[in-house]
């Protein structure tokens, strides 16, 4: 893509994603991208959801459709900058405006020419680049100047800042709703969140030139590989001739060796025929002797001689005629061979395969940018803190109140609701066999309890509702993805489970609502025991957390990035609404923050803990942390 200066300054050149021209009525999606309103209408014609085509994030279109999508007011509509530069293609009569330079045949070239350089095989391989346009006299696009935000409720302007509810309220509010909250004037804390926006604005500049630097390498890279592939084609080339030589070789030895097998053959036979003849003929001078002497005999003997030796002379006449001499000869015989199989010329031969790709761990964690995050740049403001009488096991958080799941020798185990300040709400439920709370509201709780996941109503007219029962639940831990989706991993048969909820219940086991997905053998030997947390990000990854492994999937379950420190034992997983995931390291009692894709940032400083077992958040925006020694520690962040 061109890109225009002028003085040195840069000037706005971002384009729509889509049509990769300048804006026309910008639309801004809640991950931050930027399209044109007639892109966006064609994306999701026919459609209820738009993935973003930058980061495939899914967006739920609002009941007006496009219309009622967000307009960006900080890039003015219009047509990119003309140049008053103009280069002429080097490659044909026409006065066509270049676009690229070949710099094998040092030459500039319009459309049609860099089509034929590109499709032609003599061509092919030749390096180009685009053309770099310089661009004078370029007017910047007026800046608008923003509206004030006001306050829903009182419609006053927002002047200050709320520290425990972590936002930004007016005047009126202070003496209503926000009455004991710590405030602060709005500037403060905007000047402060506006210097982290910065730095990492300034990162994420880093990481363009990064990006940058790793497409020059590439293109490098594109090189080397088109040279190495030339390379291998003349080394098959060569090794096919050579192959065919050794082929014909061999024939021909093995037909020498053949011919010169049968002469030695025909020589043994013709010898064994000769000395058969020879015994023909001494056979038949034998019976030739004995035949004249028995005539002679017969003959002229007397009747008392003839009688004497009649018993002796007829014996040798029977014995001569059954006397017989057979011939045995063995003419040679060629036995085919088996016939030329494609496998085992294929074998013999040689085949191409890619090579070796690096290991993934190194791979995926070779270049990680480290953004300044908002909520890992200012320590966390703790707001309460309590401790439990009773063993803490799990938690399910619901607005500013707190479902803990209570193991207890004396008092039984039940499951209790409490406040932000610890106390007992006085809701208290059986445990009944509860293994884990899915999902949790003031009234409502789905737990899993061995091989059935339930929802539990509370309140005046308390009931129990089978959501679904699979015996391969048992011995797993389930956890809730898309608000309709429950996901479990066996060890032992090494696949997930994947159950759609999002019917009737209980929900009929079949091909249309049970998914078992087997994982690579990579996948398998890493996740060696149940995984204590499983979760979903923005990003629609998979992320689980597995002794001293974070792992991310795709939503197709393989892998797509691993995070391993020897030492750690990774437990409970949480995310806010920025696409951060915080995820405790039990051994080291820190919280390590990740981002939605699983790569590794920084740790979040938080002092006074040790042994975080379990972390989440709650509709208000606080965090919920629990440790092995019965504590629940609440914090609010930037």
């Amino acid at each position: 893509m061109a890109e225009c200066l002028n003085s040195k300054q840069e000037v706005d050149n971002v384009k729509c994603g889509i049509c990769l021209s300048a804006f026309t009525k910008p639309i801004l999606l809640d991950c931050f991208h930027i399209y044109c309103t007639p892109c966006v209408t064609k994306l999701v014609e026919g459609k209820e959801t738009l993935i973003c085509p930058l980061c495939r994030a899914v967006h739920i279109l609002p009941d007006k459709g496009v219309g009622g999508l967000s307009l960006y007011p900080y890039v003015q509509e219009g047509s990119p900058p003309k140049s008053n530069v103009k280069i002429i293609c080097q490659m044909c009569n026409t006065e066509n405006n270049a676009i690229s330079n070949c710099i094998d045949c040092n030459s500039k070239m319009c459309v049609e020419c860099s089509s034929y350089h590109l499709k032609h095989n003599i061509f092919k391989s030749h390096k180009t680049e685009t053309i770099e346009i310089e661009c004078t006299d370029i007017i910047p696009p007026e800046t608008k100047v923003p509206k004030p935000d006001t306050c829903e409720i009182h419609n006053i302007e927002f002047s200050l800042y709320c520290e425990s509810c972590n936002r930004a309220i007016c005047k009126e509010c202070v003496t209503q709703n926000h009455k004991f909250h710590k405030c602060e004037p709005i500037m403060f804390q905007t000047n402060r969140r506006r210097d982290l926006l910065r730095s990492a604005i300034s990162v994420i500049k880093s990481k363009i030139a990064g990006i940058d630097q790793e497409r020059e390498m590439s293109k490098y890279t594109e090189n080397n590989h088109y040279k190495q592939c030339r390379l291998w084609k003349e080394e098959i080339r060569s090794h096919t001739q050579k192959s065919k030589e050794t082929v014909c070789k061999i024939m021909d030895l093995l037909a020498d060796v053949n011919l010169t097998k049968i002469d030695e053959i025909q020589k043994q036979e013709i010898k064994s025929l000769i000395n058969f003849q020879d015994v023909l003929e001494t056979k038949k001078l034998s019976l030739q002797c004995l035949l004249r002497s028995t005539e002679d005999i017969v003959k002229r003997s007397c009747g008392g001689e003839l009688l004497n030796g009649y018993a002796f002379l007829y014996q040798t006449l029977s014995n001569a005629v059954k006397e017989d001499n057979q011939l045995e000869v063995f003419a040679p015989q060629f036995c085919f061979g088996n016939q030329l199989d494609h496998k085992h010329i294929e074998n013999c031969f040689g085949f191409v395969k890619r090579g070796e790709r690096p290991n993934i761990i190194g791979a995926m964690n070779s270049h990680i940018y480290s953004l300044p995050n908002i909520c890992g740049a200012i320590e966390w403001k703790k707001i309460h803190s309590d401790s439990f009488k009773t063993v803490l096991s799990l938690f399910g958080v619901c607005e500013d109140k707190a479902w803990i799941l209570h193991e207890d020798t004396w008092s039984g185990d039940y499951i209790q609701l409490h406040s932000v300040k610890g106390s007992d709400l006085g809701c208290q439920i059986p445990r009944d066999n509860a293994e884990q709370i899915l999902r949790a509201t003031q009234n409502e709780l789905w737990v899993k309890s061995d091989i059935v996941i339930k929802k539990i109503t509370v309140g005046i007219n308390s009931n129990q509702e089978e959501i679904v029962r699979l015996v391969e639940f048992a011995g797993t831990n389930c956890f809730l993805i898309d608000d309709n989706c429950i996901v479990a991993y066996s060890v032992e048969g090494k696949f997930f489970h994947e159950v759609n909820i999002d019917q009737d219940w209980p929900v009929n086991i079949d091909e249309t609502t049970l998914k078992t997905i087997p994982v690579e053998e990579k996948l398998a030997a890493f996740v060696t025991e149940k995984p204590f947390r499983i979760t979903q990000t923005l990003s629609k990854h998979i992320i689980l957390t597995c002794k001293d492994k974070v792992i991310t999937l795709d939503r197709n379950y393989m892998i797509y990035n691993i995070h391993e420190k020897k030492g750690s034992e990774f437990r409970g997983i949480c995310g806010d609404p920025y696409g951060n995931i915080f995820i405790v390291d039990y051994n080291s009692s820190k919280i390590c923050l990740f981002n939605s894709n699983g790569d590794f940032l920084h740790y979040v400083s938080v002092q006074g803990l040790s042994n975080i077992v379990d972390i989440t958040r709650d509709s208000v925006g606080n965090i919920w942390l629990a440790n092995q020694s019965s504590n629940v520690h609440i914090y609010s962040y930037l």
